[in-house]
């Protein structure tokens, strides 16, 4: 869902007119996408909408589960949302919504806040946000930084983005509450002025402070400005800490599904379009390693479901002609010239495989595209003087091997192929016969030069 795993509440963002059929689409397209498990988490909708998701989501193939969203360290319900709807004044939230010892630590608390040179409270400007943020993320890693191990640095980073967000699109409301110049807590909450609400998001403390109850004060203070400023919700969002009800908060309830395919693989057996990118990244990395078999099968599952997936297709057919296999190698990179007639390395190895099944004729004019595109391809120019040569063409083949031999590279990546090219000047003035196949008629891999020269243009005789 959008916004996990930030958001406490996810839903469907669409307009209220159309929220039904919206619902009911979106739900269909659903089972036309490829994917094996949907997480359905902290869904807050109205259930008019949320029947018609279900109910157009629902087929053979799926299986629909309610899960809990209890935290059991804690024994705390992440499903159930307590929040305040507050009254036109803070007097009348005291008497209506608060019980007698409450109101009167409540009260306690302001006084000793309003009538005091010791105690005060700030909100941020844009010179102290930063500081004021580096305080309550400061408390929360000291409270929770056991537990959440080595997920802290990313939740730290992430909360810090979201505070510094929602201040810079004035949605944050952020008391710190100090003695003196001692820091002993701060709460940070989000502003819904179309709704009129105070989200609650987090919240810090200085847990050796025993003078006074930061945690209580500041959220007292912050219902009394949310009341003050016309706000109608003050919600705690998710969990039924007991404190919550203290203030006088009543329960929502949202929900937490789960989709998963009966078969427990993806609608339509094949990977989804958007992680393609991604599983192209592994699938690169396995070749690279070895896991050749791992490899194959992840690149021969993308191309199922994207055909034209350029970089799948240039390293399938590397892998298929380093088997041997130049038919299928041939048939690849002609596809993915088709796709990328611009990169001069698929037409590279295009030609290659021509090459090697003896087409020398179709191997010029790949390794022709190649030149064209990259007049600095050593191993375009080398493979083309090959075929060239085979064809009965050995002036043409020898002004390409001269072409490669004027190439230089600082890097000295050049330096194999001007080699190889030479060896093959040398038979070639030494020899008439075309029969050079053992001399690499096949063009390998190998290296496109990093820098450009003038060479002659490609001809042929």
């Amino acid at each position: 869902m959008g916004g996990a795993h930030v958001a406490d509440y996810t839903g469907a963002v669409c307009a209220p007119q159309f929220a039904q059929a919206a619902m009911s689409a979106f739900a269909k397209h659903l089972r036309k996408m490829n994917w094996a498990n949907l997480h359905l988490d902290n869904l807050r909708m109205s259930s008019g909408r949320m029947r018609s998701f279900i109910e157009n989501l629902e087929d053979r193939r799926l299986d629909i589960r309610n899960v809990t969203a209890v935290n059991k360290a804690d024994n705390i319900d992440n499903s159930i949302c307590p929040s305040i709807e507050l009254p036109a004044t803070w007097d009348a939230y005291l008497e209506e919504k608060v019980g007698a010892n409450t109101r009167q630590k409540l009260r306690r608390l302001l006084r000793k806040l309003d009538g005091s040179d010791e105690f005060r409270i700030t909100l941020p400007d844009s010179a102290t946000l930063d500081r004021d943020i580096g305080i309550l993320l400061g408390f929360w890693r000291d409270r929770w930084g056991t537990r959440k191990g080595n997920r802290m640095p990313g939740i730290l980073r992430t909360n810090q983005r979201t505070f510094q967000d929602a201040f810079s699109d004035g949605c944050l409301f952020f008391p710190v509450l100090w003695q003196g110049e001692r820091p002993l807590g701060a709460l940070a909450t989000f502003i819904d002025p179309v709704k009129k609400t105070y989200l609650f998001s987090m919240a810090g403390r200085d847990e050796t402070v025993q003078t006074v109850s930061p945690g209580l004060l500041l959220h007292a203070f912050s219902i009394r400005h949310a009341i003050e400023n016309g706000f109608r919700t003050y919600d705690f969002l998710r969990g039924n800490e007991p404190y919550k009800y203290m203030l006088g908060a009543t329960d929502t309830i949202i929900g937490n599904k789960r989709v998963y395919t009966r078969s427990g693989r993806n609608l339509g057996d094949k990977l989804d379009v958007r992680l393609l990118s991604g599983i192209f990244k592994a699938a690169n990395g396995w070749h690279k390693d070895g896991l050749l078999v791992k490899a194959e099968r992840a690149y021969r599952q993308i191309l199922d479901t994207d055909p034209l997936h350029a970089t799948t297709l240039y390293a399938l057919g590397q892998f298929v002609a380093s088997k041997g296999d130049h038919q299928a190698a041939a048939t690849i990179f002609q596809t993915l010239s088709s796709v990328a007639p611009e990169l001069a390395k698929g037409w590279t190895r295009l030609g290659t495989a021509l090459q090697a099944l003896g087409r020398h004729g179709d191997a010029v004019e790949a390794f022709g595209k190649a030149i064209q595109l990259t007049p600095d391809s050593a191993s375009a120019r080398y493979g083309v003087a090959v075929s060239l040569f085979n064809l009965g063409c050995a002036r043409a083949a020898k002004a390409q091997l001269e072409a490669v031999l004027q190439m230089h590279s600082g890097s000295g990546k050049m330096e194999p192929q001007r080699v190889k090219a030479a060896l093959l000047l040398q038979e070639l003035n030494q020899s008439t016969l075309p029969n050079f196949a053992r001399n690499g008629a096949s063009g390998g891999a190998l290296p496109i030069p990093s820098t450009s020269t003038s060479v002659p243009p490609l001809t042929f005789r």
